[in-house]
């Protein structure tokens, strides 16, 4: 029973987030979509980010404000955690939230709030695509440390590494299954 309301939760977040994706994508005017194709993300420049384990940054947010970092993790879901919090304020019209797991666990790090922008994120082939246990790395800027809590606005997602395996690997595993049948039913 319990999983299942987990399971509903996390549906219920799911469709929240599409909505308002849904809702940013509604027909502008066309002067608005110009001036949209015109604006281009500025490319991030790694070096400008200090690596902190998510740990260290868990420990003594306020550390962090100001700072842009970089760390990895696996994605866990998209959350409203770092949403509509007044201390810390991040528009859940204008932002989606991201959640990670907790390193070597399948918990979800719920301490660490982040946030990306909803404009950008429906342009973002890589947020689109993430699925759980995809191990990405985050470059993002601390705003704030409410609750004694990081809160980080997310810069840029990188895909390191797949959860799922890659079709060639599939398809490799499957034609050495293939192999040894056949040599199986030869002997």
């Amino acid at each position: 029973m319990k999983k299942l309301l987990f399971i509903l939760f996390i549906l219920s977040l799911v469709f929240n987030v599409q909505s308002v994706l849904s809702k940013k994508t509604k027909e502008k005017p066309d002067e608005t979509k110009q001036e949209e194709k015109q604006i281009k993300k500025e490319e991030i420049n790694e070096t400008e980010f200090d690596i902190v384990k998510p740990g260290k940054l868990l420990a003594k947010p306020q550390d962090f404000i100001g700072k842009k970092i970089k760390f990895r993790g696996k994605f866990s879901s998209f959350t409203t955690l770092a949403l509509d919090y007044k201390e810390a304020m991040r528009d859940s019209k204008d932002y989606i939230s991201i959640c990670i797991f907790r390193p070597d666990s399948s918990i979800p790090l719920s301490e660490l709030k982040l946030a990306y922008p909803v404009k950008e994120a429906k342009e973002n082939t890589t947020l689109m695509e993430l699925e759980e246990n995809d191990l990405i790395e985050i470059y993002g800027k601390v705003f704030s440390a409410a609750l004694d809590e990081p809160w980080v606005d997310i810069l840029a997602v990188k895909l390191i590494e797949s959860a799922k395996p890659k079709e060639k690997e599939i398809d490799q595993k499957a034609e050495e299954k293939s192999i040894k049948k056949d040599e199986g039913s030869n002997n």
